[in-house]
């Protein structure tokens, strides 16, 4: 068995699922920087008011006509290019251009093809306005390299002036998402801001054995229904491995995933080698008891069948980042519908607050003008939903009596809809979207409520830059992918794999890393007092 093929097999259901529940530049480029002076006329505006109008400095209303036409152009990661974009564009445009005189360009890429386009784009200079970014998706990098505008310059401050109504509708601990090194780079989706994590499992098969999902305390006490899927339903998968596994252990990531150095949940502020805890030898050891009782997929390093078999109830439990509403989410686009079992408290951590961004390039010949625009994805429902779901009567409609609830077109399949991209999680204000009929009608409610309830990390606003060590986290990095499969599947000795793993990422320069981390983060904490 190639054990190396297991994550791809294990992180395409994972994004997969993180679909259905909708997760450089050059500083010297002349068509802006971050101090240039607004373009011809766009000094004359300030923010958009509640109606997305642009206004000047005293908040009376400008004639759009006034400013320079122009084009937006608009860069999102994940969804696959959707055959009507140019109509949902036009019907766009009708709003943007009577509102700040700007036509837009959607660009979607997939996972894949994203990260090397926009490196390219970025590398070589070329000239565009918006792009979805994350601290998963070397934000702070592409900040460093001077690729984004800064949005709080206080010699051209764009969020003071064209996006007043983001400041009014947002969390202002959720703009802490956007920043490195205390000032602005990215503007954050107004979403979930808290972590839960725990299982989406099938509700045909919960209904059939009666499972109290109140009592599912740990992933542990979901053995004996697995075991029970296993027995009675030969055709289905009863649990997915996967390598998000370490998700639900009580550990804040400080950079990405495959570093080693994390920081206990509990308020702890020392950071900690994770594959040296007991509690994730503990976690590697039931996986390894799962594999040898049959319960995952079968030859995991081949399977690539899992998103079809996700989405037509051949599997029973997959790993999944819950929310209100999660399971709801994930069921428009299944056969069978889920249900969400958390198996975590509810916490706010560095990553809930930059997982998905909307930045300005340095290279954009306009960054008011989409500063404009970005504003209006935080301020005007029809913007937000053309983007989310495409036109009304062709892509979707609304449920009779309902302004704000729709549905799928009867009798369409959603593969055959001609814009369904499956983003609104990257676009905006997401608590300005329609729900589908499926989903709980307080949904942005019951978010507001969800994230009230986190405990929020003592990290939040702090950016780490892994330049220092870049290259032991690179040597890291392989050795992750290297045993994180195996351990993640259960294949082999966990006991082994995990004394190998950790003497070879000491040799690596683990030591260093994990110094390099604290160091930051006791500045950090330092800057606060």
């Amino acid at each position: 068995m190639n054990r190396k093929k297991i994550v791809a097999s294990a992180m395409t259901l994972s994004m997969a699922t993180a679909m259905l529940l909708s997760a450089c530049g050059n500083t010297n480029n002349n068509n802006s920087n971050a101090n240039s002076k607004p373009s011809s006329n766009a000094s004359e505006t300030a923010a958009a008011t509640n109606n997305g109008g642009a206004t000047d400095n005293t908040g009376a209303a400008v004639d759009p006509s006034k400013l320079p036409p122009r084009e937006i152009s608009i860069y999102f990661e994940g969804p696959k290019a959707q055959t009507d974009t140019a109509l949902v564009e036009a019907e766009l445009n009708k709003i943007t251009k009577a509102k700040i005189n700007a036509t837009v360009k959607i660009n979607h890429l997939s996972w894949g093809d994203f990260p090397q386009k926009m490196n390219l784009m970025m590398a070589s200079g070329e000239p565009f306005d918006l792009m979805f970014t994350a601290g998963f998706d070397n934000f702070t990098g592409n900040v460093s390299k001077g690729a984004f505008v800064q949005l709080d310059d206080p010699n051209n401050n764009l969020l003071e002036k064209y996006g007043q109504d983001i400041l009014k509708s947002i969390n202002p601990v959720l703009l802490n998402g956007g920043k490195v090194d205390n000032k602005l780079y990215a503007i954050p989706t107004q979403k979930e801001m808290a972590s839960q994590y725990g299982m989406l499992l099938q509700k045909d098969i919960v209904d059939q054995y009666g499972i109290d999902l109140s009592s599912i305390k740990k992933l542990e006490d979901l053995e004996p229904y697995l075991l029970n899927v296993k027995k009675d339903h030969s055709d289905m998968i009863p649990i997915v491995a996967t390598s998000n596994w370490l998700a639900i252990l009580p550990y804040e990531l400080v950079g990405s995933q495959e570093s080693p150095g994390r920081l206990p949940k509990d308020g702890s502020t020392k950071v900690v080698n994770i594959f040296e805890q007991q509690d994730t030898k503990d976690l590697f050891k039931l996986m390894e008891k799962w594999y040898k009782l049959g319960l995952f997929q079968k030859d995991p390093a081949t399977n690539t069948e899992l998103s079809a078999q996700l989405k037509t109830g051949l599997i029973f439990a997959t790993e999944s980042q819950l929310k209100p509403g999660a399971a709801e989410e994930a069921s428009i686009n299944l056969t069978k519908p889920v249900v969400q079992v958390p198996l975590t408290p509810t916490y706010t951590q560095i990553g809930d607050l930059n997982n998905s961004m909307l930045a300005i390039s340095k290279t954009s010949k306009d960054p008011e003008r989409a500063m404009m625009f970005l504003n209006l994805l935080h301020s005007d429902p029809d913007v937000v939903n053309l983007l989310d779901f495409g036109i009304e009567g062709k892509h979707y409609v609304k449920v009779d009596g309902k302004t704000t609830v729709i549905k799928h077109l009867d009798g369409v399949e959603t593969s055959k809809i001609g814009y369904s991209p499956g983003n609104a999680w990257q676009v905006g204000n997401q608590l300005l979207s329609y729900t589908f009929e499926t989903e709980n009608e307080q949904k942005w409610e019951n978010y507001k409520a969800f994230n009230d309830s986190s405990t929020p990390s003592v990290l939040a606003g702090f950016s780490y830059n892994n330049e220092p060590v870049k290259n032991e986290e690179a040597a890291i990095a392989a050795i992750w992918k290297k045993y994180i499969d195996a351990l993640s599947a259960g294949i082999g000795n966990t006991d082994d794999y995990l004394n190998k793993m950790n003497n070879e990422m000491k040799k690596a320069g683990m030591d260093k890393i994990l110094q390099e981390k604290q160091r930051q983060i006791d500045a950090f904490l330092a800057s606060k007092k």
